[in-house]
């Protein structure tokens, strides 16, 4: 489960770093190494929240524990999502 979601959070935050960002107010601003630095953090973020939800599963069957699984990835990935981009704002980034 943590692997399928921290493989879900990379793969989501690589297909997000494609749309152009631009830095209006720090056109020199190094947009890889906030993209890093937003990824690094988004990474840390999802770690602990893996960490924190970790004692509160429960499953009785492994169908059901599947599709809990799957839905927890996709919150993960879409809480992701959200992650960056404000992270990115706060960097002076817009896309």
């Amino acid at each position: 489960m943590r692997s399928t979601v921290l493989l879900s959070v990379s793969l989501l935050l690589a297909a997000c770093a494609t749309p152009a960002w631009v830095n209006p107010k720090n056109p020199q601003a190094d947009l890889q190494a906030d993209l890093a630095a937003c990824d690094a953090d988004v990474q840390r973020q999802a770690r602990l929240g893996q960490m924190m939800n970790a004692g509160s599963r429960s499953c009785m069957d492994g169908q059901t524990c599947a599709a809990l699984e799957q839905t927890q990835a996709i919150q993960a990935s879409a809480e992701a999502v959200g992650a960056q981009k404000r992270c990115m704002a706060a960097r002076g980034w817009r896309q």
